[in-house]
């Protein structure tokens, strides 16, 4: 709650004339028989009206003030029961002042000169008065409390999408270097045995790496565009390893639309590559297909003799990854000889 606005000054010229308006109605309208006659009505509605904006202003205004002070010095936050017991004694304190106040004022005029003034007529009147009031803060705290929940919503939505965003940023930064680490490796085995595909391999790999370049900074891609790098990066593997390394996609129009982290089926086929014997006696195929909106890697196994030097960061990243853009859950496993990674395609909401 901050400053007093135009529609607060309105909200209470509006609210002062209810209840004279509200006597004007009934005396038209069923004939009401307090008044001795229509310049009586009349006469209570503008005594009526004046009563009521200079109470109605005084407790809006004043109690307002009271709740502005104490959002500064008594925040709700950590503050709950002292805030209530404050807020509820200097609130109805201030306001049984006033509205006393303000009868003795009207009380001793002209204009109450045929009023009974009597204990009775300043307990109802006050006992009202506190009561519009306890109505109009309980909906100004009301206010307040659904405004700052939504504010709060926001900011810890906008937290949790800034950390999301910086922890998909530091996983990112891990792909370049290890994109590097396994395409130099694989030049470094290709010149010792074959120079003219090392050349090929070089050339071919400047067009895949433009592509990590190009989605560097991006939480997802569309599965079309990573099954195009990926036929950029097979023609690389292909190189080096020739008809041994064979690639076979069968995928529904569909899923082409849904969404995946970059380099998630880079990850996926230089992990099958990595850790597998790739050779026209034992041929590796890998074969990706869709089941539904979740995504499938599958290859056969048949594992290398020599030991395997492993970062441990290919299946760790994509998991990492899918736990932070989503729910669905991602399976690393091995069923008959195969190795599967199923992940989930992501529908992103505009």
């Amino acid at each position: 709650m901050g400053k007093f606005t135009l529609k607060d000054i309105w909200a209470v010229v509006i609210i002062s004339f209810v209840p004279a308006t509200i006597g004007m109605l009934r005396y038209f309208l069923v004939g009401d028989g307090h008044y001795s006659g229509e310049d009586e009505a009349w006469a209570n509605f503008g005594v009526g009206t004046l009563y009521s904006f200079v109470i109605t202003s005084s407790l809006y205004f004043g109690c307002l003030s009271i709740l502005h002070k104490l959002n500064e010095k008594l925040p709700w936050k950590d503050n709950v029961g002292k805030r209530i017991a404050l807020e509820v004694l200097l609130v109805f304190s201030y306001s049984t002042l006033v509205q006393l106040l303000v009868l003795l004022l009207f009380s001793k005029s002209i204009l109450y000169e045929n009023v009974r003034t009597d204990v009775g007529f300043y307990f109802e009147n006050i006992l009202f008065g506190n009561t519009i009031t306890l109505i109009v803060m309980t909906m100004v705290e009301g206010v307040y409390f659904f405004r700052s929940w939504k504010e709060s919503l926001v900011l810890a939505e906008k937290m949790k999408r800034e950390n999301m965003e910086s922890q998909l940023n530091s996983l990112r930064s891990q792909l370049d270097p290890h994109f590097l680490f396994n395409s130099l490796n694989v030049l470094a085995s290709l010149i010792k045995k074959d120079t003219a595909k090392a050349e090929e391999f070089v050339e071919d790999f400047a067009n895949v790496y433009r592509y990590v370049l190009d989605v560097k900074d991006e939480m997802v891609v569309t599965l079309s565009s990573e099954l195009k790098f990926l036929e950029s990066y097979v023609s690389l593997q292909k190189i080096r390893f020739g008809d041994a390394f064979q690639v076979r996609v069968n995928i529904n129009p569909r899923p082409m639309i849904l969404f995946i982290p970059p380099l998630c089926l880079h990850e996926l086929i230089t992990n099958a590559v990595k850790h597998n014997e790739v050779s026209l006696e034992n041929k590796l195929t890998v074969e990706i297909f869709n089941k539904g909106d979740n995504l499938v890697v599958r290859n056969n196994i048949k594992k290398r003799n020599e030991e395997v030097t492993s970062t441990a960061l290919g299946l760790e990243n994509i998991a990492k990854r899918y736990t932070l853009l989503t729910d669905k859950p991602t399976r690393f496993e091995v069923i008959e000889n195969h190795f599967e990674a199923e992940v989930p395609l992501i529908e992103m909401e505009e």
